[in-house]
């Protein structure tokens, strides 16, 4: 995996370590990268068990798993 893509990653998961149950929306805002790269980082960081993303109609939320 590139360099650029784990530390991305690493922004994410310390970003919502430090704001359990945070919007996607806001993380967004905090990241700084565009929504989709943002939801495919997401997808693969709870693939492997790491973040739970819940869904309801109008937010998604994400939480880190211990």
């Amino acid at each position: 995996m590139k360099r650029k893509t784990l530390e991305l990653q690493r922004r994410i998961l310390d970003t919502i370590k430090n704001n359990p149950k945070i919007t996607m929306s806001t993380l967004e805002r905090k990241i700084g990268t565009n929504p989709k790269s943002l939801r495919e980082h997401c997808k693969y960081l709870s693939y492997l068990g790491v973040i739970k993303i819940d869904k309801n109609e109008k937010t998604t939320r994400l939480q880190y798993i211990k």
